[in-house]
């Protein structure tokens, strides 16, 4: 494993958020010296960093490190470390570390969309049939947390994304799953095919025996299909796979080699829509990896409640619900959730845009959305591509949208939170985003 197992040497950790905290904390665990790096001069203390260099002084201090952990946020490409690269150290992202540092069996799933629930529901899925699975990673409890705190765990269930996938060096996931590619974080990756050959890094290390699953019906991932050194199944609806998961009518079915077995109905399935099918698909394939037989799943397909902030019924009020998609921050996100509801919809959207074309959703803005609510620094170029196709009211602020949508919603409406775009200009992330809308709407009388 080298320089990163090997204890008392100064390793440095640029950027000192949850991820970053996370690995001060698990090297110090191991007898490193931790030195914390930080553009900000006004960050809160690191009780794991025995000492903290912040701003301009960065760069004229890295001669004093061995090595460099840095977070997801952190581009690779960026002068910090690019220059400690051109130095000679060794640098790396929280997720390799911690990989580094377990023995434990991971499964790892990433996509454009439907990532954090498909962790969930599988760890979800995992426990309720006696495994001990820690649900980690991108979803907001840092994998390098996860390895101090839960060693007796059978898995580790990962969110990954593709930030985290640009710095991995021998990270292996012995089962692995690519839920969607659309584009998606273009303003890092540059275009679709470095995005996409930054997500194939979830599985550049396995295996023979180890597997990848691919969504069948998702052209942004069929181009990965013969990449992997390990074995491939792949999930979809209308259609029987050879090996991995499919929907033919209503029937859920598990194949291996050929040879199909029948699940369960989709219509016990716990969470609604199109999509939370192609969801439930790859935690079946990724629960038979490891180890369960198709009765220890139903349990965990037709029990689980979902994740907050991803199509969250918050309230209802007056016949009008209340709904919580904070955590659509791309196009593709808003599109699921419209197409999740067939009531008249009172859409709350705005932000940060992404580098994408939002007049693509156009048609269905038309048919699904009753009167349209802007936020954030995106609400200009969102009004200029969405005035056509539905009223529009410029609101600003989430106070304001909250209060817009009381007015123009009626009996029988929902009130939708998707907004498409990314939280960061109002916001620490979608979480603090979803909690504030939450909070505004438990406050109505």
């Amino acid at each position: 494993m080298g320089y990163w197992t090997d204890g008392g040497r100064n390793a440095g950790v640029l950027g000192l958020g949850l991820s970053g905290r996370a690995a001060a904390a698990l090297l110090k665990s191991r007898g490193f010296s931790v030195t914390g790096l930080d553009d900000r001069s006004d960050i809160e203390p690191c009780a794991d960093c025995d000492r903290i260099i912040t701003g301009d002084r960065i760069i004229n201090n890295l001669e004093s490190l061995d090595g460099l952990v840095i977070s997801p946020g952190v581009s690779p490409e960026s002068e910090v470390p690019s220059r400690a690269s051109e130095m000679g150290l060794p640098v790396i992202g929280e997720i390799e570390l911690a990989f580094r540092h377990t023995e434990i069996p991971v499964i790892a799933v990433t996509g454009s969309n439907g990532k954090t629930t498909t962790v969930e529901w599988l760890g979800y899925t995992l426990r309720r049939a006696g495994v001990k699975a820690c649900v980690a990673g991108n979803m907001g409890y840092p994998f390098s947390t996860a390895v101090l705190k839960n060693q007796d765990a059978e898995f580790f269930v990962l969110e990954v994304s593709s930030y985290q996938l640009q710095t991995i060096e021998i990270f292996r996931p012995f089962a692995a799953a690519i839920l969607n590619i659309t584009p998606d974080h273009l303003q890092r990756h540059g275009d679709i095919e470095n995005y996409r050959n930054t997500k194939a890094g979830i599985f550049m290390n396995q295996h023979d025996t180890d597997v990848l699953v691919l969504n069948r019906d998702d052209p942004g991932s069929v181009p990965l299909a013969g990449r992997t050194m390990g074995l491939e199944w792949y999930f979809g609806i209308g259609k029987s796979v050879r090996d991995g998961a499919f929907i033919e009518g209503n029937s859920l079915f598990l194949a291996s080699s050929g040879a199909e077995r029948f699940v369960l109905d989709t219509r016990k399935i716990s969470l609604p829509g199109a999509h939370n099918i192609a969801n439930a698909l790859a935690v079946v394939c990724l629960a038979k990896k490891a180890g369960l037989q198709t009765g220890e799943m139903i349990e965990g397909l037709t029990t689980f409640q979902g994740v907050p902030h991803r199509i969250e019924s918050v309230r209802n009020i007056n016949g009008v619900e209340f709904v919580n998609d904070s955590k659509s921050t791309n196009p593709d996100s808003l599109i699921v959730a419209l197409e999740s509801f067939s009531n008249p919809i009172i859409l709350i959207a705005g932000g940060q845009a992404k580098k994408a074309d939002y007049s693509e959703l156009g048609p269905l803005i038309r048919d699904r959305v009753k009167a349209l609510i802007l936020i954030g620094v995106a609400a200009a170029e969102l009004d200029e591509a969405w005035a056509d196709f539905t009223d529009v009211f410029v609101e600003g602020v989430m106070e304001k949208a909250v209060g817009r949508a009381t007015i123009l919603a009626d009996e029988g409406d929902v009130v939708l939170l998707s907004p498409g775009c990314a939280s960061f200009d109002q916001y620490r992330n979608f979480e603090e985003r979803g909690e504030h809308f939450r909070d505004l709407v438990e406050g109505l009388e």
